[in-house]
């Protein structure tokens, strides 16, 4: 076989040992007439940007291609003969010339004098920086020479299907497969059909055509087995075929495809999902790329389609306790936008909890944008990327087993200092809360206490306000409200500067909270600050403006009268204390003495603690009595998920079985006769439930049609006698069935986890029809 591939680079280059003034005669002169004279042709002005090109250039170029001009020519040859076949190359028709050009154009197809020949500008490729890509780039040649193309520019497969993989990640999961589809029809120019085939949920053994883009096809409904689709999802594999006129199990379906590649989607249980099919005009166009490209596709369904219930379902369980939620909040506060990148392994059950926790904020917080979703292989591959204008940060995966404090306190040490700044001073002012939540609960504790009293219970609110371990404010003032006016109770504090410092000095060694002060204070006591405003009140029409239940700080100039009265000497807080609209009292507090303006923390312990406040005054047993008709829902007559909560606490008991149980057909019942209907339905599932449980067993009703009982047994013949005489009563009396999943504790861990073991194993006996310990 002749030489396919003419390397004249050299004589090219021979251009840099003239001046160039004489830069046109060298070219007119090189010894590859017509060729030299056609590609001149090819270019407008042609002869006035060879003199234009840059000495320097060429000579970088020249210096770049004589380090690498041997394997350049062993890599050529070895590409091309290795699809000598699919490219024709036995026909003889055309040849190659690799030349130094003007850099305007990779390639272009002239007349030689017995055959066409691809003359490829190997200095324009490497303009590009893709000079180390020549054998692919002229083997791309020979492909649109093949397909009636006559010039072109090389286009590097891994740049476009690595900017196609950071677009998937991107996608929302709503019609990601036509989106999918979409952006391979735009982005690489040889995929002529993009097309996603789904079996059949209805008929076992058939592909059904789902979402693509191209020319309609007659194949909507393919069997198993039958042409190249169907060969795919029989055997499971790839399959890659350069010339589909050489296929004999091949359904034609358009004179212009030339070559087809199928890539099936396999679930985790090794069953088929449906499979990405691939069309193009051209003979032989894909390689080891475009497989691993769309076998990468397919990886990245399994999470966004073919088991996304299963991870749905795991971020909408993901809980996030108090302290995760409170620092969320204050986050959002610092209006600082952050996405969210998430690199997810393939099987739900193996992603860290943390990362569902992190999915769930990413997806509900407004400041939030959750900006990729990037499905692994390996689950130590899993991780988390925050990105912020003050930073970014990684969670690995060792990271994502750690416990939510442990993470923060990472993020704290590790962070960009802006960032570290920020988490620091929002975990900082959380544990200050905590600290009057603390205070506050003891005072709730003791207001409970039968011996309780009114007086004690004041001034434990006060000095909740005041202590340097709560509020820290320097004075405080409770007045109750009657007849349009509010009419000082109860105040604490130091009534002069030196007499505060005195108090400070003397309770450096008081406990940390308010214990030691409820356990010792007299009913009988009062303050000397309290005598000394003994009878003076405010009128409501002198603090009109700030009657909504919320603090405010007021400056002497706001309210002089008042100022003046309580002896203020710059700023104040005032709120007022509401009950159903209705004024209940007034709270006033300053920082008199150590002269600091009220922070941001000080008025969110004066709400707390003002809004608890109101609810032990209107009525001690207020609590107790809400608690009471808490804990039973209403419609079932079962406890309520707060119950619940209250349990998982703090269990009782040292073993027990949680079974957790979900209607069948429920959303049915409700779309065909109604709520009314369901209600019906759901009063006889609780009837059913608590005739039918031991006395020593417990019924909570979780969700909608969502039921919890523990069961004082690990005894699985126990739990399944007790489960299925409720299914026999529900059965009679709803003509209705229920989902059972059990789990037990501690065997299976602690009470969170067998919950959710218990969650899982219902889900699974939806489709065994039996109940699944």
């Amino acid at each position: 076989m002749r030489s396919l591939i003419e390397n004249h680079i050299d004589d090219f280059l021979e251009i840099l040992t003239y001046e160039k003034r004489f830069w046109k005669d060298f070219w007119e002169k090189l010894p590859f007439k017509p060729i030299t004279e056609n590609y001149a042709n090819h270019f407008e002005d042609f002869y006035e940007k060879l003199v234009n090109l840059s000495r320097n250039q060429l000579t970088e170029f020249s210096h770049v291609y004589e380090e690498n001009k041997e394997r350049i020519k062993e890599e050529l040859s070895i590409r091309l003969r290795k699809n000598a076949r699919d490219l024709e190359l036995s026909r003889e028709d055309f040849v190659i010339y690799l030349i130094v050009g003007i850099g305007e154009k990779d390639w272009v197809v002239v007349d030689g004098k017995h055959e066409k020949v691809i003359v490829f500008d190997v200095f324009s490729l490497w303009k590009k920086g893709k000079f180390p890509f020549l054998a692919d780039a002229v083997y791309q040649a020979v492909i649109h020479f093949r397909h009636g193309a006559s010039e072109g520019n090389y286009y590097d497969k891994s740049e476009i299907f690595s900017k196609l993989k950071d677009e998937i990640t991107k996608l929302d999961n709503e019609n990601i497969l036509q989106n999918i589809c979409e952006l391979l029809d735009k982005y690489v120019p040889y995929y002529n059909w993009t097309g996603f085939y789904l079996m059949d949920e209805k008929e076992e053994g058939v592909l059904v055509l789902g979402p693509y883009v191209g020319e309609p096809t007659e194949h909507v409904r393919i069997p198993v087995g039958r042409g190249i689709c169907g060969q795919a999802a029989a055997t499971k594999l790839t399959f890659v075929v350069q010339d589909v006129s050489l296929e004999t199990n091949y359904l034609s379906c358009s004179p212009h495809v030339k070559s087809e590649i199928v890539v099936p989607i396999v679930r985790n249980d090794g069953s088929v999902f449906g499979e990405i099919d691939i069309d193009s005009h051209f003979k032989a166009p894909f390689d080891e790329r475009d497989q691993e490209f769309l076998e990468w596709i397919a990886k990245q369904l399994l999470v966004r389609v073919v088991h996304w219930k299963d991870f749905e379902r795991r971020i909408k369980i993901a809980y996030l306790d108090s302290y995760v939620s409170y620092i969320l909040n204050e986050i959002v506060k610092f209006n600082i936008p952050f996405d969210v990148s998430l690199h997810v392994h393939y099987d739900a059950e193996k992603v860290p909890e943390n990362l569902y926790k992190l999915w769930r904020i990413a997806r509900k917080m407004r400041n939030a944008k959750l900006d990729k979703i990037l499905v692994v292989d390996n689950v130590e591959e899993q991780k988390v990327e925050l990105k912020t204008r003050l930073g970014n940060f990684v969670l690995n995966y060792n990271d994502l087993q750690l416990p939510v404090p442990e993470i923060v306190r990472k993020m704290i040490v590790e962070g960009a200092q802006e960032v570290s700044r920020m988490l620091f001073s929002i975990h900082h002012t959380a544990t200050r809360l905590a600290q009057s939540f603390v205070n506050t609960r003891l005072i709730t504790e003791y207001a409970l206490k039968p011996e309780s009293n009114v007086n004690t219970i004041l001034y434990a609110f006060l000095t909740g306000i005041t202590a340097g371990y709560s509020g820290s404010f320097n004075r405080a003032m409770f007045f109750y409200y009657t007849d349009g006016q509010f009419i000082l109770q109860k105040a604490l504090g130091p009534r002069s500067e030196d007499e505060a410092h005195r108090i400070w000095e003397a309770i450096e060694d008081i406990e940390l909270n308010m214990s030691d002060f409820l356990e010792t204070v007299s009913k009988d006591f009062k303050s000397a600050l309290e005598l000394l405003y003994k009878g003076k009140a405010i009128s409501e029409e002198q603090i009109t403006r700030y009657l909504d239940g919320e603090p405010h700080v007021v400056t002497k100039r706001d309210l002089p009268k008042i100022a003046e009265e309580f002896d203020v000497v710059n700023e104040f807080a005032i709120m007022t204390l509401k009950s159903e609209n209705k004024l209940v009292g007034l709270l006033l507090a300053d920082n008199n003495f150590d002269h600091k303006p009220i922070s941001e923390y000080q008025l969110a312990v004066l709400k707390d603690l003002g809004h608890q406040m109101v609810l032990i005054l209107e009525n001690k047993r207020f609590i107790e009595i809400m608690k009471e008709k808490a804990e039973v829902d209403a419609l079932t007559g079962l406890r309520t998920r707060r119950a619940l909560e209250e349990f998982m606490s703090n269990p009782p008991l040292k073993q027990f079985s949680v079974v957790f149980m979900d209607l069948n057909k429920f959303k049915l019942v409700n779309d065909m006769y109604g709520h009314e209907k369901g209600d019906e339905v759901l009063k006889k599932l609780g009837k059913c439930i608590n005739l039918n449980i031991r006395k020593d067993d417990l019924a909570f009703r979780y969700g909608g049609d969502e039921v919890i009982l523990i069961i004082d047994s690990v005894d699985k013949n126990i739990v399944q006698k007790v489960v299925e005489r409720i299914s026999e009563c529900f059965a009679k009396s709803a003509d209705m069935s229920f989902s059972t999943g059990v789990a037990f504790y501690p065997e299976e861990g602690d009470i969170g986890k067998v919950l959710k073991l218990a969650d899982e194993r219902c889900y699974k006996s939806k489709s065994t029809g039996k109940i699944e310990f």
